[in-house]
């Protein structure tokens, strides 16, 4: 059996695995911003000419509607333009005052009764965070079971500037292990 001494020993070299990791995910950032900050000129400079040649094609086609009758769209080398038909946007005032209208309307015969149950949605559904907040027996009398409510290993690094980071290469690296012990 491991003494806690032993365990100490064993999360101070993992701490400093991961900090050395993490180090070279930094110094990987930081040659990614540069090379962002030298490339920028250019990629503005290239936005800019696509904003402007999306613009000249879209006027050519908002002044030629009459060409894109049917077919309603084209694709030229992977890029596809024409008219689409745009979704209106249903507007109100407050949810309730809505209801309040639709009812009145059911109630003057103006929405079948069918039609009714389908325009305004009623939902119950029990609320976990308040479940959470009952004891064991009452739970249990309700028939919800609690699952996973035990003790799991915990290993995370305090601090976290780079926590995600070290995380996401820990996680490819280890599905990348368990993918070649399975091949």
């Amino acid at each position: 059996m491991s003494t806690m001494q032993d365990i100490q020993k064993r999360a101070a070299i993992l701490a400093s695995t991961r900090d050395a990791l993490a180090g070279t995910l930094r110094d990987l950032q930081a040659r990614v911003d540069a090379l962002k900050r030298a490339e920028l000129p250019r990629i503005q400079r290239n936005a800019r000419t696509v904003a402007a040649d999306y613009s000249r094609l879209a006027d050519l086609i908002r002044d030629n509607r009459e060409l894109f009758a049917k077919p309603r769209t084209y694709i030229v080398q992977g890029l596809r333009f024409g008219l689409t038909k745009k979704r209106g946007k249903m507007t109100w005032g407050t949810d309730q005052q809505l209801i309040e209208r639709i009812k009145r309307l059911a109630a003057a015969g103006d929405i079948a009764g069918d039609q009714l149950a389908i325009l305004i949605q009623t939902t119950e559904k029990p609320v976990a965070k308040a479940l959470e907040q009952l004891d064991g027996k009452l739970l249990k009398k309700l028939g919800v079971t609690v699952e996973a409510d035990c003790d799991d290993v915990l290993i995370k690094s305090v601090g976290g500037d780079v926590e995600k980071a070290v995380n996401a290469v820990i996680k490819d690296v280890a599905a990348d292990e368990r993918a070649e012990l399975a091949a």
